[in-house]
């Protein structure tokens, strides 16, 4: 029997961009996990093409939380729709079209654009939660995705030979989110809310061959994380077996930033 305090039974969880690479891992995660799972995304058409019998175990908003003027909103219309949000985990990736330029084609405009979409929608959308969590007294855990590239820089010469960089951006916006995940792990902590971060390493999505034997070589375990390798560790923060966590940054990169 599995313990209770690793189960999120009765727990109704959010998850941004919950369609995407790692976010369906943590739906589908969540789903075995047995919470009630609210999907967040803006393609309806990508719900309607996944399997079935997931399909029908969750529930799906197509909303937009790089549309900051409208978070209050719609965390509000959420609450009224559902009850009360136990957990709430942001995995969207919101990028402009030329995210994957490099540094030399570093255009401004884009920058405050990416900016904007991904640190600014992570951080509004994160401290609405938990303020909404501790006015209710009942607290929450709020778990971000970051990277490990907001603990230590790129190393360039894995792209060596490919078309694939770091954007420029990437870096400060994930390390933007660990820190204001601190920041509202210590103003809520007295009010039952956790905020913690994941900072994954690369995650494979066939990426070129010369990229994933360089990417491979600096890990401990010799690969790629699979997706779901990166959502089991977001869950266990969102159980009780993590309720002494909060503030913390989990590395899950198979030995990258180890050595």
């Amino acid at each position: 029997m599995i313990p209770s305090y690793f189960t999120l039974k009765n727990k109704l969880t959010v998850v941004t961009g919950g369609l995407g690479l790692i976010g369906l891992a943590v739906t589908k995660t969540l789903v075995e996990c047995d919470s009630n799972v609210i999907v967040i995304d803006t393609n309806y058409n990508k719900y309607e093409s996944i399997d079935v019998k997931l399909r029908n175990k969750i529930k799906f908003e197509e909303m937009d939380i790089t549309n900051l003027d409208e978070v209050d909103n719609n965390i509000n219309n959420l609450i009224t729709k559902y009850g009360r949000i136990d957990n709430w985990v942001n995995t969207a990736y919101p990028r402009t079209e030329d995210w994957g330029n490099s540094l030399e084609s570093l255009d401004i405009k884009s920058w405050k654009k990416n900016v904007d979409m991904h640190l600014n929608s992570y951080c509004i959308t994160s401290h609405t939660i938990a303020r909404v969590m501790a006015k209710d007294g009942k607290g929450g855990s709020i778990v971000n995705i970051s990277s490990i590239q907001a603990l230590t820089a790129p190393d360039f010469s894995i792209y060596k030979g490919t078309e694939m960089t770091s954007p420029p951006a990437y870096t400060p916006i994930k390390a933007g989110i660990s820190m204001y995940s601190k920041y509202l792990a210590s103003y809520y902590g007295g009010d039952g809310v956790r905020v913690n971060a994941i900072c994954p390493g690369g995650v494979f999505n066939n990426q070129p061959k010369s990229f994933l034997e360089k990417y491979s070589s600096k890990t401990l375990i010799g690969r790629m994380a699979k997706p779901e390798e990166i959502a089991r560790p977001v869950v266990f923060l969102l159980t009780e077996a993590a309720s002494y966590i909060t503030g913390a940054e989990i590395t899950v990169d198979g030995g990258w930033t180890a050595i």
